[in-house]
């Protein structure tokens, strides 16, 4: 395509006049006047660019020699020794770094090769190799049954809802806290890991609420549930050869559902005050039976000595007996008189006696006031 350097009219300039001619300047005084606009030759501009980088490149041209070939053979090293180094050089192409957390694992051409520890690693460039880091040692967490919002949780109930062993209905809501153990069969054996996990997860915790009765799940086992939880899961998913280990599970939240909680809260209630007053009459009983069988064994060391008493006390009397007797039977005249003294005595010292001279009573009954002189005595 040729240039026209002259159009319309004799004009100076290298682009030549605008139609009109008129003005002055590089492209006219504007409309009716003045030069035109440049009007380029594409042809060329290209066989100069053509004519430049062939000189470098060594594609001759425009009347080049040997020298020139030399050079564009040396730039033409030059580019690709330069663009080799930065290639391999680049992060993530024939080196990279793996984070105390992460292990390297080595894919080439997309088939798995080696799993590398971390630290500094050298491997070929992409897109011979590339490398993927998943972290190893970090504790990833999967909810079941709630989610959490601005510091709250609340429940989903296509998850929380279950079925107890006792046909009741639970909601239930738990946490599973796992860890990567083998980053292959992480990465390769299960399509998507997390979301199998959380499945299983669902699945086993619903075998177990089945097999427990509502108030167990709520109370009394929740540790045990737990525990036999985290072993269901990471059995089944040792089948999967997920290449991850459950290291807890911890319940959130287990309660009735909203329509019967409050139903629910009152028989929970009753149960605890079962449990208050069934504790307050074991202790009433462990006080009162201790003191009533003391008093038992007291009563019953008392009857002993009572009774150990009287058969003394009484062979005493029997052996007493015998020794009068044998007395008696030596001197009987004796044994009476003093029998009968003894006798007197005994009875004369426990009774009030008034003497009276018969001397002085002259024949005559005398008055005596005895119920005056026992009166004085008395006082």
């Amino acid at each position: 395509m040729a240039s026209n350097n002259q159009q319309n009219g004799d004009g100076g300039g290298p682009w030549g006049q605008k139609p009109g001619g008129g003005g002055k300047g590089p492209w006219g005084s504007g409309p009716g006047g003045g030069e035109e606009p440049p009007n380029i030759d594409v042809d060329e501009m290209i066989r100069n660019l053509t004519g430049k980088f062939g000189g470098v490149f060594g594609g001759g041209g425009g009347g080049r020699g040997k020298s020139g070939g030399q050079l564009g053979g040396f730039g033409i090293g030059v580019f690709l020794i330069l663009g080799a180094f930065l290639w391999i050089a680049m992060p993530g192409s024939g080196w990279y770094v793996a984070e105390a957390d992460e292990e390297g694992v080595i894919l080439r051409f997309g088939a798995y090769t080696r799993t590398e520890p971390p630290g500094f690693h050298f491997k070929l460039p992409i897109p011979f190799e590339r490398v993927l880091k998943p972290k190893v040692t970090a504790a990833h967490q999967i909810d079941v049954g709630f989610s959490k919002s601005n510091g709250s949780e609340r429940g989903i109930p296509g998850e929380s809802l279950m079925l107890t062993g006792d046909e009741n209905i639970v909601e239930l809501g738990f946490s599973v806290f796992w860890q990567i153990k083998e980053a292959q069969a992480y990465l390769f054996n299960v399509e998507s890991p997390e979301i199998t996990l959380k499945a299983v997860s669902e699945s086993a915790m619903r075998e177990i609420v089945g097999k427990n009765e509502l108030q167990n799940i709520i109370t009394a086992r929740r540790s045990e549930i737990e525990e036999e939880a985290r072993d269901n899961i990471q059995v089944i998913m040792d089948g999967y050869g997920a290449g991850i280990v459950v290291t807890q599970v911890q319940i959130a939240r287990s309660q009735a559902p909203g329509q019967v909680n409050d139903a629910f809260r009152d028989v929970v209630n009753a149960a605890q005050d079962k449990e208050t007053t069934i504790n307050v009459a074991t202790a009433y009983r462990n006080d009162k039976v201790p003191k009533a069988r003391g008093g038992a064994q007291q009563l019953l060391q008392e009857a002993e000595a009572y009774r150990e008493a009287r058969v003394a006390e009484a062979k005493g009397e029997a052996a007493r007996f015998t020794l009068v007797y044998q007395e008696y039977k030596l001197a009987p005249q004796v044994t009476r008189q003093r029998m009968y003294l003894e006798t007197m005595e005994r009875v004369l010292e426990r009774s009030e006696k008034i003497l009276l001279d018969p001397e002085s009573a002259g024949g005559v009954v005398p008055y005596l006031p005895l119920g005056e002189l026992n009166k004085g005595k008395g006082q």
